[in-house]
């Protein structure tokens, strides 16, 4: 069975190589905090990076 990727921000399958490879930066509490996230498109990379700014 071939494991299938989703999008972290959107959520749609990603077909394999095709993914968008982002480290987000989040805040938690008072830490920083850096964590790999696979996307579909650079736009949801650049769209879950704004939501965690916030």
């Amino acid at each position: 069975m071939l494991m299938q990727t989703k999008c972290a921000y959107c959520r749609k399958p990603i077909e394999q190589g095709k993914e968008v490879k982002n480290t987000l930066l989040l805040i938690r509490g008072a830490q920083l905090d850096r964590e790999k996230r696979d996307y579909c498109s650079e736009r949801c990379a650049s769209h879950d990076q704004m939501a965690h700014e916030a």
